[in-house]
């Protein structure tokens, strides 16, 4: 095994129990060993998913399993970019002093240093392109498989000139990163945004030719205010889980052979996340989904639970990146120590972009860098 000098503990931001975000607690912890087949990496930044928070709140799934599958001591984080300081021999094709981003399955990146297994297929790895600093490259990856699975392994979209597409939530984490998949990567004829009036401007400048705002204009009344859209997406993904934007915009707008897919349960009734539900709750919503599903139109990202994160479109998404064609914007900076306001700010659904949480201290900066109170 190869390695540099790192410490045997490392400072984490440890889950004490599921609930609210001051259950989280920066401590020191021990530093793990290395298998022949994983690499060390120095975590430089991290960011936060809706998929986090869920966790934190023990949604989902019964709060045993979540801590089976989370392991002891607790620690949250998905994405990582930070630069390799050990390696097993079994370990190809990266070196220490590279400087690398992705993301794995089930957590573990809100710390100094984290285990990362290259070969593993649910764990994302690259080289970070240099022109993408720490916080950005940690902010895209997993909101970035999502998209791109999303536009591809569930949507169907290809490369072809006229294809068209819709997508709800078109200025949060997942939904301005698959924008500009669909728009500049994969070279889309025609992509609608949908998202608040505040933010179609920010929605435009991710690639969109349309934006719907919903707050003028309701999802149950896009198909009226707009009949030459009519049966003419090949694509609808929806980054939100707004149940009516299946019942009531796809069966007018989709093509004969388009799809819709769903990057998140739909809400209930409330407005709380789909996932904040009982066992039986859940069985429930499954079988929605299949019956859904049945009629060949309808997808849905299962995220943890199905086969994400991986490799499969990674290299795609980072080479997009590194041609400047595809970037995460970040909403907010907070440091470590910091990490129970991001989740906080994550929770209210209002993020416009990615939230980043770096390792370094500081205060909390916009995505200009401004200090915020």
């Amino acid at each position: 095994m190869t390695q540099s000098t790192y410490p045997a503990s490392r400072r984490a931001a440890v889950l004490s129990g599921f609930g609210e975000a001051h259950n989280f607690s920066v401590r020191e912890v021990p530093t793990p060993a290395l298998r022949s087949d994983e690499m060390l990496v120095r975590v430089k930044a991290t960011s936060v998913n809706p998929i986090e928070w869920k966790m934190r709140r023990g949604l989902g799934l019964p709060k045993p399993i979540w801590r089976l599958l989370l392991g002891r001591p607790m620690i949250l984080g998905i994405d990582f970019s930070g630069t390799v300081v050990a390696a097993g021999p079994e370990v190809d094709g990266y070196r220490i002093g590279d400087d690398v981003m992705g993301a794995f399955r089930f957590c573990g990146a809100d710390a100094e240093y984290v285990v990362v297994r290259p070969g593993d297929r649910h764990t994302a790895v690259a080289l970070k392109p240099p022109s993408v600093s720490y916080a950005e490259a940690a902010a895209v990856s997993f909101a970035g498989l999502v998209a791109l699975a999303g536009m591809t392994t569930h949507g169907g979209l290809t490369t072809k000139k006229n294809s068209r597409v819709l997508i709800i939530g078109a200025s949060g984490g997942v939904g301005h990163l698959a924008i500009q998949i669909a728009k500049r990567g994969m070279g889309a004829a025609f992509v609608v945004g949908v998202c608040s009036s505040k933010n179609e401007e920010f929605a435009r400048k991710c690639g969109t030719d349309y934006v719907v705002a919903y707050d003028r204009t309701s999802i149950e009344s896009i198909a009226s205010h707009h009949p030459e859209w009519q049966g003419s997406f090949d694509l609808i993904f929806d980054a939100v889980g707004l149940d009516k934007a299946w019942t009531v915009l796809a069966p007018r707008l989709l093509s004969t052979d388009g799809r819709f897919v769903g990057a998140a349960l739909p809400q209930l009734a409330d407005g709380r996340a789909g996932e904040d539900v009982g066992v039986i709750g859940g069985l429930a919503t499954a079988g929605r989904l299949a019956l859904r599903r049945m009629g060949g139109r309808y997808r849905f990202i299962y995220g943890f639970m199905g086969d994400l994160p991986c490799k499969r479109g990674f290299s795609s998404l980072v080479q997009w990146i590194a041609e400047e064609k595809v970037a995460a914007k970040l909403a907010a900076t907070y440091s470590l120590d910091q990490l129970a306001d991001a989740h906080r700010a994550s929770e209210t659904g209002r993020t416009v972009g990615k939230i980043s949480v770096v390792m370094d201290g500081g205060s909390r900066h916009d995505a200009q860098g401004s200090i915020l109170s």
